[in-house]
């Protein structure tokens, strides 16, 4: 089981404090600060900008084996999931990704990230069924456990919606839905 970082730690804890249940996604401070997530004022915007976390970084790797960085990405928002070729529930919400990767793509950056084990998941094994069921998304595969590490998860599938300042905006443990991954987007985008 992959340890729990400080900095996943620290994550979790201040996000689940602005979890939103009806949504799945935490809200921002600005938001809470407002009362109803509309009409912020400049000072509540600045506060949540200075009480953001930033998104754990980690080391994954491509198709071909080039690493690749999370940091890499800074400047463009990022929604990052977290899947395997065996898990039920990440085959049931890949469709909906395809389609928001089709709509999105050049404006967000997707990171879909197999959590390999070696044994029950292997790049082989992501990349066959990706190929299989014709997924376009860019994949990349966590080789060491870093990524799923630096998150400290425990289990699969798992999404976080990252700012292009590089800070989670909100994220969802379990398979998500169209209409949640839609506020996900817009909690990056807008």
């Amino acid at each position: 089981m992959p340890r729990c970082s400080p900095e996943a730690f620290f994550a979790y804890k201040n996000l689940s404090a602005r979890y939103r249940p009806e949504t799945g996604l935490p809200v921002s401070s600005a938001q809470m600060a407002s009362g109803s997530g509309a009409g912020t004022s400049s000072r509540a915007e600045s506060q949540a900008a200075s009480s953001r976390t930033a998104a754990p970084d980690f080391t994954v790797y491509d198709q071909s084996g080039k690493a690749v960085r999370l940091s890499s990405f800074r400047g463009k928002p990022v929604v990052l999931n977290f899947w395997a070729s065996w898990c039920y529930y990440c085959k049931q919400e890949m469709p909906e990704f395809q389609k928001a990767y089709n709509a999105q793509k050049g404006k967000i950056q997707f990171l879909f990230v197999d959590w390999n084990d070696g044994r029950q998941e292997t790049q082989e094994k992501g990349a066959a069924f990706l190929k299989q069921n014709g997924y376009t998304f860019p994949a990349y595969y966590d080789l060491n456990q870093e990524a799923v590490s630096a998150y400290g998860l425990t289990g699969i599938p798992a999404t976080v919606f990252i700012r292009a300042d590089g800070t989670v905006a909100g994220g969802q443990a379990g398979a998500m839905d169209s209409g949640t991954l839609e506020n996900g987007i817009k909690l990056i985008t807008e």
